[in-house]
C-alpha cells in the first residue's frame, strides 16, 4: 500500500514537473520573441507550403485567404522600381508614338542668322527708347481720342491702297485666284465701300483679303532671307525684306502719283500710329513677360514671315 502511494505521488510529481518545465520554456520563448533579454530574432510565423500561405501561432495555425507575393516576383510600384534599381514592366516602345507637346510645329523653318547681333541689339534699344518716349504715348492718346470704328476704317483704307503691291506679288507667285480677289475687293471697296473705309467685299460677299508683298514673291522662288537686320524706326527686317520693302514702296499710290517726300512720310506716320493703337497693350505685355525681348521679337518676326510663305 505504501509503495502504491509512493508511485502515485511520484507520477503526480513528474507530471507537475513536466508542466512546470513547459511553462518556463514557453515564457522564455515568448519573451525572447518580443525582444527580451537575449534579444534573439523572433521566429518566422509565416510559412509557405506549396501554393498556400500559413500564419502559425502558439495556439493555432491559420490558412491565409490571400497569397503573399513570392520573393522572385517584381512589384510594379515598388520603391526599387521608382529608384531605377528594378526594371518596370512597362514596354518602352509604348512611348515611341507619343508627341512632345512642347515641340515646335514648324519643323522646316530655316535658321535665321544674326551676324550683326551687336548692332541689332543697339538699334533695337534705340527704337525701343523712341517707342517708349514718343510712339506709345501718342498711340495711347490716339486710341483714346479716335473711335475704334474710325480707326478700323483708316486701317481698311491703307489696306485697300496696297492693292497694286498685292496684285503684282500674287501674279509673280502664279496665284491667279488671289490676283482676282485683289481686283474684286479693290473694285467693290473703292466704290461701294467709300474709298475702302468699309470692307464691303469681305463682310457682305465673303471675299477674303490677300496679304502678299514682294518679299514673299522672292521667297516663292527660293531666294533666302539673308541675315537679320534691325532698321531705324522700321524695326525687324532681313536682307531680302529690305529689297522687298523698296519694291513695295515703288508700287505704293504715293510714289506712283509722284507725291512729295513730306507727304509720304506723313502718310507712313499715320499708318504706323493707327496700327500701333491696336497692339499697344499686347506689346506692353510682351515687354513684361519676355526674358529677352530682343530674341522674342526676332523669333516672332521670323516665324511670322515664314508662315506667310506657306499660305
Amino acid at each position: 500500500m505504501f509503495n502504491k502511494t509512493v508511485q502515485s505521488m511520484g507520477k503526480t510529481f513528474l507530471i507537475a514537473a513536466i508542466f512546470l518545465t513547459l511553462n518556463v520554456s514557453t515564457s522564455s520563448w515568448a519573451s525572447s520573441g518580443s525582444g527580451g533579454i537575449n534579444g534573439d530574432k523572433a521566429p518566422d510565423f509565416i510559412s509557405q507550403i506549396g501554393d498556400n500561405v500559413y500564419a502559425q501561432t502558439s495556439d493555432v495555425t491559420i490558412k491565409l485567404e490571400k497569397k503573399l507575393p513570392k520573393a522572385e516576383e517584381e512589384w510594379p510600384n515598388s520603391l526599387e522600381t521608382a529608384q531605377g534599381t528594378m526594371k518596370s514592366s512597362q514596354n518602352p516602345d509604348d512611348y515611341e508614338d507619343l508627341e512632345d507637346p512642347f515641340a515646335g510645329t514648324e519643323k522646316d523653318i530655316p535658321i535665321l542668322t544674326d551676324p550683326l547681333e551687336g548692332y541689332n541689339r543697339w538699334m533695337f534699344g534705340v527704337n525701343e527708347t523712341i517707342y517708349d518716349a514718343v510712339l506709345e504715348p501718342v498711340a495711347r492718346g490716339y486710341r483714346n481720342t479716335v473711335h475704334e470704328h474710325l480707326r478700323i476704317g483708316i486701317k481698311n483704307v491703307f489696306s485697300n491702297a496696297l492693292a497694286p503691291v498685292k496684285f503684282v506679288s500674287s501674279l509673280l507667285q502664279l496665284e491667279f485666284k488671289k490676283s482676282g480677289r485683289v481686283l474684286a475687293r479693290t473694285l467693290i471697296n473703292t466704290t461701294v465701300g467709300l474709298g475702302g473705309i468699309a470692307d464691303v467685299a469681305g463682310e457682305e460677299y465673303g471675299i477674303e483679303d490677300v496679304n502678299e508683298d514682294f518679299d514673299q514673291a522672292m521667297g516663292y522662288y527660293g531666294i533666302p532671307t539673308g541675315p537679320y537686320i534691325v532698321l531705324p524706326f522700321f524695326g525687324p527686317s532681313t536682307a531680302r525684306n529690305i529689297v522687298g520693302r523698296t519694291a513695295d514702296a515703288l508700287l505704293s499710290p504715293g510714289s506712283m502719283a509722284g507725291a512729295s517726300m513730306g507727304l509720304n512720310v506723313g502718310i507712313s506716320a499715320e499708318d504706323n500710329i493707327n496700327s500701333a493703337s491696336f497692339i499697344v497693350d499686347d506689346k506692353k505685355q510682351l515687354e513684361e513677360s519676355a526674358l529677352d525681348e530682343y530674341e522674342s521679337v526676332r523669333d516672332f518676326y521670323h516665324q511670322y514671315r515664314h508662315g506667310l510663305l506657306k499660305k
